[in-house]
């Protein structure tokens, strides 16, 4: 009687260990994927969209116009 239910908790230890390796399976997919969609580059952004970023910094004050001017020569290959 002993050994019957030996037998069927070592069944059921197997089915659990089994069905276990399978989550982690999709887990690991899954968070593969999301680690591929979050290393994907940024889109390149295009020379109006940098103009915009230094207009913005020029009117923040974070540059000043001369700087502005050099880079937007640098950008438009003057």
């Amino acid at each position: 009687m002993i050994w019957l239910l030996l037998v069927i908790l070592l069944i059921v230890a197997i089915v659990a260990i089994s069905r276990s390796g399978k989550k982690n399976k999709v887990e690991i997919e899954k968070l593969n994927s999301e680690i591929k969609k979050n290393s994907e580059p940024p889109p390149p952004s295009s020379v109006s969209d940098e103009l915009l970023k230094l207009k913005k910094l020029l009117d923040d004050g974070i540059i000043n116009q001369v700087e502005f001017d050099a880079q937007k020569k640098k950008l438009l290959n003057l």
